[in-house]
């Protein structure tokens, strides 16, 4: 994730406004969308802010469609699909009933399968986001950002406002650091513990709020195969694979 920081310089754009529109993939978001905050919805938005979006107006049918999805795909990727306990549950999401136990207490759920004997599936490593380029405030008319001829004391890439020919200078100065995103490769994670919240969230009244999140725990439960997990929410949310 890029850190940044900027003193404030005068903008003929609100601020709050084009910083949002870049968090949610260069447009704003519906009134729904922001509703539905508490839910992992920012998190989704660093992988595919169009899929958040075409969620978004896709309908509570297919809503429904790719919380369902979500939910078996983590199941699948988990090796849960066949289990006792498990079946039952993604039958009772595609009937529209209530998730038998023990997905009705999380207490029992986890219980439940910390005492189920699993055969451990292939190693898989976290899910990290695509680089995106860093977020840059708007400038002043007739001004723009430039690298720095010398990069901030920790090595950071500094950028500053350089003036066009003709424009005038800024009220108030500003500069701009951009850390890189991290080279880190997240460690293996434990399939399992991702896919049942995804059923969890799947399960949920709001049919919106019940697909990102359910995408959110089953791209996670992929893991660094997320977007092969990805090109089939988008078949099911769109009606053909994204190319």
């Amino acid at each position: 994730m890029h850190k940044l920081v900027a003193d404030e310089v005068g903008v003929t754009e609100d601020r709050q406004l084009h910083y949002e529109r870049w968090q949610w993939g260069g447009r704003l978001p519906s009134e729904r969308l922001r509703g539905v905050r508490g839910s992992n919805v920012l998190g989704l938005l660093t992988f595919d802010s169009d899929l958040v979006h075409a969620l978004d107006v896709a309908g509570p049918e297919v809503q429904r469609s790719v919380a369902l999805c979500a939910a078996r795909r983590a199941c699948d990727a988990a090796s849960l699909t066949d289990v006792g306990w498990v079946a039952p549950a993604l039958t009772a999401l595609a009937q529209g009933h209530p998730l038998p136990a023990p997905f009705d207490n999380d207490d029992q759920m986890w219980e439940t399968l910390r005492s189920t004997p699993l055969v451990p599936g292939p190693t898989v490593l976290g899910a990290m986001p695509p680089e995106r380029p860093p977020y840059f405030p708007p400038p002043p008319a007739g001004w723009t950002w430039v690298p720095a001829a010398e990069p901030g004391d920790d090595g950071a890439t500094r950028y500053e406002l350089d003036r066009l020919p003709g424009s005038r200078a800024p009220m108030v100065s500003a500069s701009l650091l951009v850390y890189p995103g991290t080279l880190d490769v997240r460690g293996p994670i434990s399939q399992p513990y991702f896919a049942l919240p995804a059923v969890l969230a799947a399960a949920g009244p709001d049919p919106l709020k019940a697909a990102l999140d359910a995408v959110w725990h089953a791209l996670h439960t992929h893991g660094e195969h997320y977007p092969e997990l990805l090109k089939e929410i988008w078949a099911v949310c769109s009606g053909r694979a994204r190319t």
